[in-house]
C-alpha cells in the first residue's frame, strides 16, 4: 500500500488563507448556507416540539434565528481579517444594506408564518452579507 502525502489528501471544509480568512466566494457561500440550513433545520424541529407540546402553532417562531450559525462565521471571518484594511468599514456597511434587504424580503412574504417569513429574510441576509463582505474586502486590499 502506497504511503499517501498531504496533497493527496482530499480537502475538507472551505478554502482559507494563513489567517484563517475563507478566501473564495463560492466556499464562503456555500459554508454560510450550511450553517443556515443546519440553523432552520434546529429551528423547525423546535417550532414542531413546542407546537406538539401545546405551546403554540407550528410556524409561529421567527425565522430570523437562522442568522445565528452564519453570524458565527461572519463574526470568525472578521478576526480573521484582522489584517485587511477596509474591514471596519466593510463590516458595519454590509451588516446595514443585508438587513434593510433582508427586512424587505420579510415584508414581501408577510401573508406567510414568521418561520417562513423569517427564514426568507435570514436567507437573504446571510448570502447578502457573504456577498458584500467578499468582495468589499476586495475591493479594500486593491485600493
Amino acid at each position: 500500500m502506497a504511503d499517501s502525502s498531504p496533497a493527496d489528501e482530499q480537502r475538507k471544509g472551505p478554502r482559507r488563507d494563513a489567517s484563517g480568512r475563507i478566501v473564495a466566494l463560492t466556499d464562503l457561500v456555500a459554508y454560510a448556507l450550511a450553517g443556515y440550513v443546519i440553523s432552520v433545520l434546529g429551528m423547525v424541529a423546535f417550532d414542531g416540539l413546542f407546537a406538539l407540546l401545546g405551546m403554540g402553532e407550528f410556524g409561529d417562531l421567527t425565522g430570523w434565528l437562522a442568522v445565528i450559525f452564519p453570524a458565527i462565521i461572519f463574526v470568525e471571518q472578521f478576526k480573521a481579517a484582522a489584517g485587511h484594511r477596509g474591514r471596519l468599514a466593510v463590516a458595519p456597511a454590509a451588516g446595514l444594506l443585508a438587513v434593510v434587504l433582508g427586512v424587505l424580503a420579510v415584508g414581501v412574504a408577510s401573508g406567510f408564518p414568521p418561520l417562513v417569513s423569517g427564514g426568507l429574510g435570514a436567507l437573504v441576509t446571510t448570502v447578502v452579507y457573504a456577498v458584500l463582505w467578499h468582495l468589499g474586502l476586495a475591493v479594500a486590499d486593491r485600493g
